[in-house]
């Protein structure tokens, strides 16, 4: 495969200037890739620009003004396959082979642009009607920690030994998971393993979320295994694999979340999931 260019601070400043010229509507963008880093003094240049809008007629407006400064959308053959994965709503690139990879809010189909994010941006570039705020480290931090790019992990390295609120990276990467229903300690935390594997990069929150994930992880193995019938400790663990000592310790946390009941009039003990209101 053919290595792509990289480019400057100035030229991306170049096509933003460009681009503003063309806009007829309102734009905001939230950056949150490689030019990141370069505003930080991390990276010396990058080969696209990742960013986030925030409404369809964003989306619309931002697409048809770089195709009018001749810009076209990417083939699937032409994009790799770790960018395949990123699912972005929009892949444009010029003649010179500079990319704009454009996300409709949710990034990766994953993260969400949340209001903790949005509060955290900093003014980049503003002229016109085009105005275009930066992702805080912490942030930029936690958006290359759940995908699978190699380059990615380069880039977690630079934010790291650069300094980061660690708290932050927590408390926004649990929030999104609570709004999502989905595991993305657990992207996170395997990603932070391989910086202090390969880079010897140790997180002070690497602890905290392993325990997070075990905890979820073992309550939703629980939680199939109540459903499906196993309604004694020992039916629970032959059938989840789960150890007799952890199946003990989280079913009394959910017990004491209010999750399930235990039926202690007999032994064995019987679980049984509590029904939850369904939502109208």
């Amino acid at each position: 495969m053919i290595e792509r260019r990289s480019f400057s601070k100035e030229y991306v400043l170049k096509e933003l200037d460009r681009l503003a010229s063309r806009i007829t509507v309102p734009i905001r963008l939230t950056i949150i890739g490689g030019l990141g880093l370069i505003n930080f003094g991390l990276k010396e240049a990058t080969k696209d620009i990742d960013v986030v809008v925030q409404s369809s007629g964003e989306l619309h407006a931002l697409t048809g003004a770089l195709e009018t400064l001749g810009y076209g959308s990417l083939s699937l053959s032409m994009i790799s396959r770790p960018y395949k994965k990123m699912e972005a709503s929009r892949i444009l690139e010029n003649s010179e082979g500079f990319r704009w990879d454009i996300f409709l809010n949710q990034v990766c189909s994953a993260l969400i642009l949340s209001n903790g994010m949005k509060s955290r941006a900093t003014p980049f570039y503003r002229k016109g009607l085009l105005q275009a705020n930066l992702a805080s480290k912490e942030d930029l931090f936690l958006f290359k920690g759940i995908t699978e790019r190699e380059a990615d992990l380069d880039d977690m390295r630079l934010l790291a030994e650069s300094g980061l609120n660690w708290r932050i990276v927590e408390e926004e990467c649990q929030h999104q998971s609570v709004s999502s229903g989905r595991l993305w300690e657990n992207a996170l935390l395997e990603n932070l393993i391989d910086l202090r594997e390969r880079y010897s990069i140790r997180s002070p929150i690497e602890r905290t979320l392993r325990k997070v994930v075990e905890e979820k992880l073992i309550e939703d193995a629980l939680t199939r295994a109540i459903e499906e019938g196993c309604v004694t400790l020992k039916m629970i663990c032959k059938t989840t694999g789960v150890p007799d000592h952890l199946a003990r310790k989280y079913a009394r946390t959910m017990e004491e979340k209010g999750v399930l009941t235990v039926d202690r009039s007999g032994h064995p003990h019987k679980f049984t999931l509590v029904a939850r209101p369904k939502s109208r």
